[in-house]
């Protein structure tokens, strides 16, 4: 895995709200273009990139991203600074300024979730992306999740959440993944192995798995992807810890293989 800085500050250099998500629809239209990825874009904005193909009785890792934030930007000025990470040591970070010097927020929830899927799309010759639009407003992209798309994938790897050290095994209230599986126990211990800090499984409030979830019978994981102060002025990114999170995916990805683990819940019609 190459951990490159400049595609970093690259992709959080793009400006993106939800419902003004066009500049970062084009920039990741153009650079799945140059590499020659398939994909589609539906009429929300939802890009949907197919890379390699499955053998029969295989199924497509996934993985999953968002495309909004929540911060109104004309420019991004992205400064180098030094700090704290996770366990509250100074870490080389990246932080957002406007032309007067303001800080503004850099939007690495989620643009530091599109880095990773970008990334890891260069690692595996097989394997799907999905980049949702408008997760900050209700998840308005992955409600209308294409179904087709997802009919053979085997698992979905989110990665939007801050720090070095969240994994969602609730969102919204929805289990993501059942407790003691295959799925639960490798992800556990590649974590374990990969993330920077101590992985703690908890409760997340939401994210697009949590849509995914209810719609599919695939298991689901969200995981840390270096950003903090999310959805403030003051957000910024830990570098360590959005490579740790890459590093993650990438891992599980290679454990997990081309296999589909099943995990379907019923809920109440309109509980959620």
């Amino acid at each position: 895995m190459i951990e490159n800085i400049d595609f970093l500050k690259s992709v959080l250099s793009v400006p993106t709200h939800s419902f003004q998500e066009d500049e970062m629809i084009e920039y990741l239209i153009n650079y799945l273009f140059d590499k020659g990825y398939e994909y589609k874009i539906d009429e929300l904005g939802n890009i949907y990139v197919v890379k390699g193909t499955i053998n029969d009785g295989e199924s497509y890792p996934c993985v999953v991203a968002h495309t909004d934030t929540v911060h109104h930007l004309d420019t991004i000025n992205i400064r180098e600074e030094y700090l704290p990470n996770s366990k509250g040591e100074k870490s080389f970070s990246l932080k957002a300024y406007n032309d007067e010097g303001l800080p503004t927020g850099i939007g690495g929830d989620d643009k530091c979730g599109v880095f990773a899927c970008l990334q890891l799309l260069e690692e595996f010759d097989v394997i799907k992306a999905a980049f949702f639009v408008s997760e900050e407003v209700g998840c308005i992209g992955s409600k209308s999740a294409d179904a087709n798309f997802f009919s053979n994938v085997g698992y979905a790897i989110q990665f939007d959440a801050p720090g070095d050290y969240m994994v969602t095994e609730y969102c919204y209230g929805v289990k993501l993944f059942e407790t003691d599986s295959i799925f639960h126990n490798t992800s556990k211990q590649v974590l374990n192995e990969n993330m920077l800090s101590e992985p703690k499984f908890m409760q997340h409030p939401f994210t697009d798995v949590w849509q995914l979830k209810k719609q599919f019978d695939f298991s689901c994981i969200n995981i840390s992807v270096g950003y903090h102060s999310y959805h403030t002025k003051n957000e910024y990114v830990v570098v360590d810890e959005v490579f740790a999170g890459v590093k993650s995916g990438m891992k599980l990805i290679e454990e997990l293989g081309n296999t589909k683990y099943k995990f379907k819940q019923d809920y109440p019609k309109g509980m959620f």
